[in-house]
């Protein structure tokens, strides 16, 4: 009985050790298609933008509190890391704190580190100094210090 046993152990682990031979692993990935759509943002987006955005970069968004009849009254800029971008939007993640005075009717007047949002509008900057130019053109006078 115990002959049986150790010849169907030695058999089985004959066969577990053919079947761990080396194979070409190209054919395997090869298999794969990489979409570049997915990583690509929309048109729009990526003429705003240029090709200096990809996965992993850091850059500069902007936060913009808006009243109750959705008017901007505050802007500030906040360090941010791109966390992936899709075709309609750029997941972006806060790399510091922005906090903006509570106005009333609005439930977001701030930004934590580490918090994500979707960047729609592709306001994203590779300097500070790009970011507050662009604060300072298009919301003058609103920019928090």
């Amino acid at each position: 009985m115990k002959q049986l046993i150790l010849n169907i152990a030695a058999i089985l682990l004959l066969l577990n050790m053919s079947g761990c031979e080396q194979r070409d692993k190209s054919k395997i990935l090869a298999k794969y298609k990489y979409d570049e759509s997915i990583s690509a943002a929309n048109e729009v987006i990526q003429k705003k933008l240029g090709s200096w955005v990809k996965e992993g970069i850091l850059c500069f968004g902007i936060v913009v509190v808006h009243d109750e009849s959705n008017k901007p009254i505050r802007v500030k800029e906040v360090r941010a890391k791109v966390m992936s971008i899709e075709p309609d939007k750029i997941k972006m993640r806060a790399l510091e704190n922005v906090m903006m005075s509570q106005v009333k009717g609005c439930n977001k007047y701030s930004i934590r580190e580490g918090e994500d949002w979707n960047e729609l509008e592709g306001d994203l900057f590779q300097t500070k100094e790009d970011a507050i130019k662009f604060i300072d053109t298009k919301y003058p006078g609103l920019r928090m210090k």
